[in-house]
């Protein structure tokens, strides 16, 4: 409120009457009128700061009020969370902690926890450091530490101390969360990589050990193939009644179940293509057998038919391997083909064990097909095995071919087809008519077309003899 002080004008009159309007009294007149206006200027000026204080009051309440309402809906979130909530002053004193925190640290719900100082409670002496370098810094930390409560109660807790500054003080805000099984869990995963490094080294000790196997084997199965390759017969050794020949030999495993034999009984030449039961060392064990029973039965015992070679053969390696009529579990033996040349009269006569030949005659290629009894095995049948005999006389450019089945066995790149009899046969009648010098390359180098990357199924062996 304005408070006006008015003179009244019979005053005035009477100062003025009396005064006669002298210079005192103009003076007079002068001092009251500026007593009055500072009168009123200091009313206005304490009104307006009484209005200011009014308003600033009124905010002031209201923030109060606003964040006296914050708080009890933080003190309801904090009271309701499972996490452990505490604010401190920078000194770690504790302004406020939430139900479970007064719970798990044995602070009644009733007391009054400002004396209490958080470095003080158990467990939280081991971050003590962390929480003051935390403060002093006010930077936002987190770390893990294990507790004891005063109830016995041993557990994990993971703390996060966050700061901030209110009307001028730091206050800390400290949350810690169970962490138990998290670090069950890692302890679990700890041991499990544990366990896996020992496996691992096992393994890698292991691995260590059958490196040193597998190079011990493989060297070994190398010096074999030096012997195998040995006891194979040299050009040398037949080119001497021939034109000229060349063979395809590709083991599939270092050493072959596929071989092929030369000898000479007088004025005939022995020449043999077999195909043992089998590949790699197996395969090249039984490949020595029928090397060596070759050698007895041709060279030792003199027998000069190719039909009754085959025959004694069979004979031969059913003792050797102990094979028993009617056990199919011994059908370990060989497919093969035996040509014998009489180099004096060009007569050329072959006998075949479930396999065929090609001979390129006169200018024509002619399939010559085999008995359909293989070389070794337990007989199915109290049958003896019979051979055929055929007989050619051989005119200068015939050239015999010989070959095991790994050839036209062989899966093309894709692996979803073999090249089968059909394709085979197109290709030797094709090579037959090409310069046989070149032959070879060509063979090799379909070979490898069709195969592609995929990988070789068998042993392949293919013999080209020119008369």
């Amino acid at each position: 409120m304005i408070h006006i002080f008015v003179i009244p004008s019979n005053v005035i009159q009477a100062v003025v009457g009396t005064l006669h309007f002298s210079l005192s009294a103009w003076c007079i007149l002068f001092i009251a009128g500026m007593v009055a206006i500072s009168a009123i200027i200091y009313t206005v000026i304490l009104y307006r700061k009484n209005m200011f204080k009014q308003k600033h009051i009124v905010e002031k309440n209201h923030k109060i009020k606003q964040l006296t309402h914050e708080f009890k809906l933080l003190s309801i979130l904090a009271n309701d969370t499972d996490n452990l909530v505490a604010v401190t002053n920078a000194e770690g004193y504790i302004d406020f902690a939430n139900r479970i925190f007064r719970e798990t640290f044995g602070l009644s719900t009733e007391e009054n926890v400002t004396g209490v100082n958080i470095n003080d409670l158990p467990g939280f002496e081991k971050i003590s450091e962390i929480f003051r370098k935390s403060v002093s810094q006010q930077t936002n930390t987190q770390t893990d530490f294990f507790i004891t409560t005063k109830t016995g109660h041993r557990f994990w807790l993971q703390v996060s101390m966050a700061h901030a500054i209110f009307e001028k003080e730091h206050k800390v805000m400290v949350i810690a969360t169970n962490i138990n099984d998290l670090k069950f869990a890692e302890e679990e995963i700890s041991q499990q990589s544990e366990e896996l490094k020992i496996q691992s080294e096992q393994l890698e000790d292991m691995n260590t050990e059958l490196e040193y196997v597998n190079q011990v084997t493989t060297d070994s199965i190398n010096y074999a193939q030096r012997i195998q390759y040995a006891i194979l017969p040299r050009a040398d050794d037949y080119m001497k009644h021939i034109s000229d020949s060349f063979v395809m030999f590709r083991p599939r495993n270092i050493v072959s179940g596929d071989f092929y034999w030369y000898g000479e009984i007088g004025d005939k030449a022995f020449f043999v293509e077999a195909d043992s039961t089998g590949h790699g060392v197996p395969g090249a064990l039984m490949a020595t057998i029928g090397n060596t029973l070759l050698n007895e039965i041709v060279l030792s015992e003199q027998h000069s038919n190719p039909a009754i070679i085959l025959k004694e053969l069979d004979r031969k390696i059913k003792t050797v391997l102990r094979q028993e009529a009617g056990l199919p579990e011994q059908q370990d033996g060989m497919d093969m083909a035996l040509a014998q040349y009489n180099y004096k009269t060009k007569e050329l006569s072959v006998s075949i064990a479930n396999q065929f030949v090609f001979l390129w005659h006169k200018g024509k290629l002619i399939e010559l097909e085999g008995s359909l009894f293989a070389i070794g095995g337990s007989d199915m049948h109290t049958r003896k095995p019979d051979f055929d005999l055929c007989r050619y006389t051989m005119e200068p450019g015939d050239v015999l071919y010989l070959f095991s089945d790994g050839y036209r066995d062989q899966f093309n790149d894709e692996e979803k087809e073999k090249m089968m009899y059909h394709r085979f046969k197109n290709l030797i009648e094709d090579l037959a008519t090409r310069e046989f010098g070149k032959q070879k390359d060509l063979l090799e180098k379909r070979f490898d077309e069709w195969k592609g990357r995929s990988r070789q199924i068998d042993d392949v062996l293919v013999w080209g003899i020119k008369f």
